[in-house]
C-alpha cells in the first residue's frame, strides 16, 4: 500500500515567531485530498544533561506562555546555519546557565513533534562543569537551578514531569547506564 501523500499546492496563512504552512495533500493510494496545517519549522535543536560533581542535574526553570506556568527544562537551544550539533550544545549550555561543559557524549536525535514539525532534537550527556559567562537573548527569563539526580529521576518515573526533552534525555541516558546510581 502507498502511505505516502503529495504536496499538490502550498501556502503561508500566517507569519510570527514560527510560520503556520497549510499543504493541500493528495494520498499516493486512492487519491483523496486534504488540507495539513503545520509549523514552518526546519533545522535542529540541542539539549544537554549535564550533572555536576555532586550528581546534580543542572536544570532551568522559565514560563511557557502556551502553559501560562513555568517548567522545570533541561538547558537547550536551536543549532545556528552552520553550526555543528556539537559546538551548539556548547555554546547553548553556557549562555544559558553560566557553565562551561567540558566534556560532551552525543545521545542520539529525536523528533519532538514530527505530526505539527519537521524538526530534530540532538541530545547530549555533559559533565567537568567549570564557571563560564551567561548570556541570555533578550527574551530568556530563567533560573538555573541544581536538582538531585535521584530526585529527578524520581519526579520523571512519578510523570511530574512534563517536558519530554528532560524525561527523554534522562531516560536514554540511564538505559544507557550512562548515569551514576
Amino acid at each position: 500500500m502507498d502511505l505516502s501523500w503529495k504536496t499538490v499546492k502550498s501556502h503561508i496563512a500566517w507569519r510570527g515567531r514560527f510560520p503556520v504552512v497549510i499543504d493541500r495533500l493528495r494520498a499516493g493510494h486512492d487519491g483523496r485530498e486534504m488540507d495539513y496545517t503545520y509549523l514552518g519549522i526546519r533545522g535542529a535543536a540541542v539539549v544537554v544533561l549535564a550533572l555536576d560533581d555532586d550528581d546534580r542535574v543542572i536544570c532551568v526553570r522559565q514560563y511557557r506562555h502556551p502553559l501560562e506556568r513555568v517548567t522545570l527544562e533541561l538547558p537547550a537551544g536551536h543549532i545556528d546555519r552552520g553550526e555543528s550539533p556539537d559546538l551548539a550544545a556548547a555554546r547553548e549550555f553556557e549562555e544559558e546557565t553560566g557553565l562551561v561543559v567540558g566534556e560532551l557524549r552525543s545521545l542520539g536525535v529525536y523528533l519532538p513533534i514530527p505530526s505539527l514539525a519537521g524538526f530534530r532534537m540532538h541530545m547530549y550527556l555533559g559533565s567537568d562543569l567549570s564557571p563560564g559567562r551567561q548570556n541570555l537573548d533578550d527574551v530568556e527569563l530563567l533560573e538555573v537551578v541544581r536538582v538531585p539526580l535521584a530526585d529527578l529521576h524520581h519526579d520523571v518515573v512519578e510523570g511530574r514531569c512534563e517536558v519530554v526533552a528532560l524525561n527523554y534525555t534522562l531516560l536514554l541516558a540511564e538505559r544507557m547506564g550512562l548515569l551514576p546510581q
